[in-house]
């Protein structure tokens, strides 16, 4: 694991309509970026909000991508130029950073980079973003309790990702109660101002010790672009 490169790379995650994906996809390749992970998600966001919150449709594409910090800005440009993220409903778009990653990564990624003209390597478009991104990784069925939570502390809607936990045993033994494999994960971008709010929230409602069996934790977003900024509430 290669820790010396932490500041070199960046996780780029897009949430673009299902069939979309695929394109998103060749356009990365297009730019150089070989490492590339489409998943199948859903919308949680109900048809008032998905105007708003710059969703279309609830059924997703959730592509992952591994790419240079220095051409971040461009690369997040080109895509914007193609799906049009600025637009209402066209998907969003941001980066996590990465505290650590196998050596022979950026050796792909960033062989031939070059810095911009002055010598010096560009940071990325809005890297300080003030949001974050909270997931709750829950049992198979538990999508409705996370949300509820999460609306009633203000979040706008998120992603759920069907997953399924391996490597149960040892867990089990320990918390000393039964793990259902079959889990959902729910991804909820949010202002960093009401991410400790939503958590509080979530875990009350699907925590560890509820029949949710949930598991919470957040990460640092930055780069984010096509989150459309919430509209008045009607009185």
């Amino acid at each position: 694991m290669q820790h010396k490169h932490r500041a070199l790379l960046k996780m780029l995650v897009t949430i673009v309509d299902r069939g979309k994906g695929a394109a998103a996809v060749s356009l990365y390749r297009g730019q150089g970026l070989h490492f590339d992970y489409l998943c199948m998600g859903l919308g949680t966001a109900n048809s008032k909000i998905l105007d708003y919150f710059g969703l279309s449709e609830t059924e997703k594409d959730v592509v992952i991508t591994l790419a240079p910090a220095p051409r971040i800005k461009s690369v997040i440009e080109t895509a914007d130029a193609r799906f049009h993220f600025s637009s209402p409903g066209r998907g969003i778009l941001f980066t996590v950073p990465l505290s650590g990653v196998s050596g022979q990564v950026p050796q792909v990624l960033c062989k031939e980079q070059e810095p911009p003209e002055g010598g010096k390597e560009e940071s990325g478009m809005n890297t300080a973003s003030g949001y974050a991104l909270v997931l709750a990784v829950v049992n198979r069925g538990s999508l409705d309790t996370v949300m509820d939570a999460a609306r009633s502390e203000g979040a706008r809607g998120g992603t759920v990702l069907h997953a399924r936990r391996v490597g149960m045993d040892d867990t089990e033994n320990l918390l000393g109660f039964t793990l259902q494999p079959e889990k959902e994960v729910v991804a909820i971008l949010t202002p960093e101002a009401q991410k400790h709010a939503i958590m509080v929230a979530i875990n009350r409602a699907a925590g560890l010790t509820t029949e949710a069996g949930g598991i919470l934790f957040s990460l640092p977003v930055e780069d984010l672009t096509g989150l459309q900024p919430p509209v008045a509430q009607e009185e």
